[in-house]
Parts: C-alpha cells; sequence; structure tokens
C-alpha cells in the first residue's frame, strides 16, 4: 500500500505539472506546488500517551510501579521524525457559474493509523467557488472548531493538542464576508478523526445516527482585533442492537437499539496583532469531543433492564489555551500556555461503560516556551514542553478525585526546508 502511494505521489510530480499547464491554455486553469520536508527530534523524560510513535504527544503516561515502587513510566525516550513532511497542489481554475473557482489538494506522510506510519495521508482536498463577499466550499478542510485563524504554532506536533479542538472533515461549507464580518455553516461528515464507542474509535457511529455534524463560525474583525465563535452540533448511534441473556446459559437475544446521543460545543476564540507582538487565545467547552482529539466523551448512564438496550450522558471538557509571540527579522520568541478539565456528566455513570479519552484524568496543564529563526526558505526552531496530568479515582459521575500529579518535559528541534 505504501509502495502505491509513492508511485501515485511521483506520478502527481512527474505526470501532473505538464498536465496542468496543458490545460492552463486551453482552460485557464494554473497549479502551483509546494510543501515543505520536516525533521522533528524529541526528547521526553517518560512514557506518554501519543500518536504516530510518540510524535502527536498528548499527555504524560500515570506512574506504573513496581514490586519496589519504581515508577516503571519513568526514563528517557528518543524519536526522530521526517512523517510530518508535506507536498500540496494549489488550483486556480476559470469563473464557474458566476464564480471564481479555486481548489487544494494536500498530503502528507504521517498515515491514518500507528500501523501506517509513513504512509501517505490525505490532509485538504477541496474545491471553493467565490462570488465575492459569498463563497461555498466543498470537500475535506479544517474543522469549523479548529479556527484556522486563530492557532498555535507550536513547534511540537500536536499543534496545541488536547487543550483545543483539532479536526479535518468532510464538508459542505457556505461563506459569507463582510469588511468587519465572517458567517461560515457547515455540514460534515467524520474520516481521519473520529468518535468513540464500544468498538473503539470509527466514523460509523456518526453515520448510523443518519445526520451529518452541524457546525457554524462567526468572526469579528476590529482594526487588529479578531474575536471568534464558533460551535457544533452532532448525534451519534453508538451501537445498533442491545442484548439480553448470555452466551453461558445459551439464551443470546438482540434487540434492536435506538438510543443515540446528542451532544454540542462551543469555542470563543480572540486574536491581537501588535506587529511584531501577537496574542492568541480561545476557549473550548462541549461534550463527546474525543473525535476532535480532547479529553472527554461519553458514557453509558442505564440499561434497559429487559434488553439491555443502553442510554447515554456526555462527559463535559473545559479547554483553555493562551499564545504570545515576537516575531521580527524572521526571528520568533514565543510562550505557549493550556490548560484542561474533566468536568463530569450530568447524569450517574455505568462504571465499564465509558467511552472517552484520559478518564481518570481530571486536569490538564502545559507550559512550552519557544524560540525559531527563518533563513530563506530554511527554518530551524527550538521548543520545551512541560505537560502535567492529575491522575486519579473516577467517580459515579465521572469526574475525577484524588489526584496525583504526573509530569513530563519534551525537548522538540525541529527543522523545515520549504519549496
Amino acid at each position: 500500500m505504501k509502495k502505491i502511494n509513492y508511485l501515485l505521489l511521483l506520478m502527481l510530480f512527474f505526470v501532473g505539472i505538464p498536465t496542468g499547464k496543458a490545460q492552463e491554455k486551453k482552460q485557464d486553469i494554473s497549479v502551483k506546488f509546494g510543501g515543505y520536508v520536516h525533521s522533528l527530534f524529541t526528547y521526553d523524560t517518560r512514557q506518554t500517551v501519543s500518536a504516530r510513535e510518540g510524535f502527536i504527544l498528548l499527555y504524560p503516561k500515570d506512574e506504573l510501579l513496581d514490586g519496589s515502587g519504581k515508577d516503571m513510566n519513568k526514563g528517557g525516550v528518543y524519536n526522530m521524525a521526517v512523517i510530518q513532511s508535506r507536498v500540496n497542489a494549489k488550483i486556480a481554475g476559470p469563473e464557474i457559474l458566476g464564480a471564481k473557482t479555486n481548489g487544494l489538494l494536500e498530503a502528507e506522510f504521517i498515515g491514518n493509523a500507528e500501523s501506517d506510519v509513513n504512509g501517505m495521508r490525505l490532509r485538504h482536498a477541496f474545491v471553493n467557488l467565490d462570488w465575492g463577499k459569498t463563497s461555498l466550499l466543498i470537500g475535506q478542510t479544517w474543522s469549523p472548531l479548529f479556527d484556522a485563524e486563530i492557532f498555535p504554532t507550536t513547534v511540537g506536533a500536536n499543534a496545541g493538542l488536547p487543550f483545543k479542538a483539532f479536526a479535518r472533515n468532510p464538508q459542505l461549507r457556505f461563506t459569507y464576508k463582510t469588511e468587519h464580518w465572517k458567517l461560515l455553516a457547515a455540514i460534515a461528515s467524520e474520516r481521519d478523526y473520529t468518535s468513540t464507542g464500544p468498538d473503539g474509535a470509527s466514523n460509523k457511529y456518526l453515520r448510523n445516527s443518519g445526520l451529518p455534524i452541524l457546525q457554524g463560525l462567526v468572526h469579528y474583525y476590529a482594526g487588529k482585533h479578531v474575536f471568534g465563535l464558533s460551535g457544533e452540533f452532532k448525534n451519534i448511534k453508538p451501537s445498533l442492537t442491545s442484548t439480553t441473556g448470555s452466551l453461558e446459559d445459551g439464551n443470546l437475544t438482540k434487540w434492536k437499539n435506538d438510543e443515540t446521543l446528542s451532544s454540542w460545543a462551543v469555542v470563543a476564540s480572540y486574536k491581537l496583532n501588535l506587529k511584531p507582538i501577537t496574542f492568541k487565545t480561545q476557549a473550548t467547552y462541549g461534550t463527546n469531543l474525543t473525535d476532535v482529539l480532547m479529553l472527554g466523551g461519553y458514557a453509558a448512564k442505564s440499561l434497559n433492564p429487559m434488553t439491555n438496550e443502553a442510554s447515554y450522558t456526555g462527559i463535559k471538557v473545559l479547554g483553555t489555551w493562551t499564545d504570545i509571540s515576537y516575531l521580527k527579522n524572521n526571528f520568533e520568541l514565543a510562550l505557549h500556555a493550556g490548560y484542561s478539565k474533566n468536568m463530569g456528566a450530568d447524569d450517574k455513570v455505568i462504571s465499564g461503560m465509558i467511552y472517552s479519552r484520559g478518564k481518570d484524568i481530571g486536569e490538564l496543564y502545559r507550559i512550552a516556551p519557544r524560540v525559531a529563526k527563518r533563513f530563506e526558505n530554511l527554518k530551524m526552531e527550538l521548543e520545551v514542553e512541560y505537560t502535567a496530568a492529575a491522575y486519579g479515582d473516577i467517580t459515579d459521575k465521572a469526574e475525577v478525585e484524588n489526584t496525583h500529579w504526573v509530569g513530563n518535559t519534551r525537548i522538540s528541534v525541529g527543522l523545515y526546508y520549504f519549496f
């Protein structure tokens, strides 16, 4: 499969470039290729909960004590990866239906799962029809919860996770712009970033609900200030069937399960650009946010005594971050900080049926100073990131008590070569 991906990439460059030029003469289509080669060196002081062989750090693992009381998760971990290297094709086309048309096709080599590291993964693939004040985008790009205009440019590949939402989704997006306002409405599905449930992470829970994700975003521009507010409503069906009896007594009966879980999220963002200083901050509050790589999720709150059909309740989470940077003469000095808290559920939950990320974490925080310098198309950067998690006991409402703190320091050195 990886060999096929690499062959497709070679075809994109060596066949696609001349084809684009030929089409440009006939249909006014132009294609501009770009991207970067990226290397990241990391060192952690303990084992972490992360993705892609530790490349995308979320938070430190809890203590795991041996018979003598030594923490088996404590100890240095080194890694080096180039999997974030990226290629893209920006497409500008002719006017269609009175709209200017453009598109983007972008991929990287981070893979779609732990078993697919170094595999090519689709990031963005969309066409956009622009009528001036209004536009229509069809394809895959950033979720409005991510807010592509206000996010931290960290050295680490986590881009501020898990203190903020992070996802790209297939979507149909309508945007309206004026001098001071941008209004966006979208319907979306899940692909690489999915909800979790009884069968693990999958987009089937959303698909089986029969409804897309409903999302929106509002931006207000006031000189050097940008105010943002985005949100979503999502409905999933964790299971299609429920059961009674057991395999042991030979009386296993399946029943149709129509129970769904409705969840919501709100994101408030702010950016102040006082060149050379930029200040950004954001707060996210909602339920069932595992698909955007945040803490929390949902749990079963009751079981039908006749059919074992479960009903569900969302686990609330608050995530906040602040980023302040100084950028002048291609030199950047910055500080990133994040905080997240598990707010629990409104109902009592069934302990064995909690579907969430970090269910035994009550709080998280991160402090991460960074420095970067760019020389033409070469950029070097360094970041020291300290992340601490408060692990504890899960209560009957999915909150966490009797906590103890576990911390990890990550040192990251990154190198970009843009083309």
